[in-house]
C-alpha cells in the first residue's frame, strides 16, 4: 500500500478493514481458497486442555438458623440456598468442636428445586455453637447459636 495516498486522503485503515472483513466473511462462507482456509477437521483438544479452558462457576451456599438460642435438648432450623450445586446433592451440617475441628453431625439433607434447602439440628451441649452446611469443600458462612 503507498503510504503517501494513506496519510493524504486517510482511506488506508478503512481500506484494510474492508479488507479483513472480506477475508473474514470468505472464511466463514468456506469459499476462500486453499491459501487461506484453514484444516478441513480441526484438531483434537487433549481433555485436560478442553477442561483447564472451561470456565468453572464457583458453587456457594447460604445459612441462617430460625434462633439464635435454645435450650438444651432442643433443635434449631437452618435453611438457606445454594448456587451451582445440583438438586438432590446432600448437604451436611458441621460444628466446630471443643479441639477447635469441624466435624459432621448427625444432620443433614438434600438440595430441593430451586436450590433451598432446610434441616433440624438437635443441639445437646451448653454454650455458644458454631454451625455450617457443607457439601464437599464448599462451606456456608458460620452461623452461632448458644444453647442454654
Amino acid at each position: 500500500m503507498n503510504t503517501t495516498l494513506t496519510k493524504k486522503t486517510g482511506k488506508g485503515p478503512r481500506i484494510r478493514t474492508a479488507a479483513i472483513g472480506a477475508v473474514c466473511a470468505a472464511m466463514l462462507a468456506g469459499g476462500a481458497g486453499v491459501a487461506i482456509a484453514g484444516p478441513a477437521t480441526a484438531p483434537a483438544l487433549h481433555p485436560a486442555t478442553v477442561a483447564a479452558a472451561t470456565p468453572t462457576m464457583s458453587a456457594s451456599i447460604t445459612a441462617h438458623a430460625n434462633h439464635t438460642s435454645v435450650k438444651t435438648g432442643s433443635s434449631v432450623a437452618i435453611t438457606g440456598k445454594v448456587t451451582h450445586i445440583k438438586t438432590g446433592s446432600k448437604l451436611t451440617v458441621r460444628h466446630l468442636n471443643s479441639s477447635g475441628k469441624w466435624t459432621a453431625l448427625h444432620a443433614s439433607t438434600t438440595v430441593k428445586k430451586g436450590g433451598i434447602y432446610g434441616v433440624h439440628v438437635k443441639l445437646s451441649s451448653k454454650g455458644a455453637q458454631q454451625l455450617r452446611v457443607a457439601h464437599h469443600n464448599t462451606l456456608s458462612p458460620i452461623v452461632h447459636v448458644t444453647v442454654t
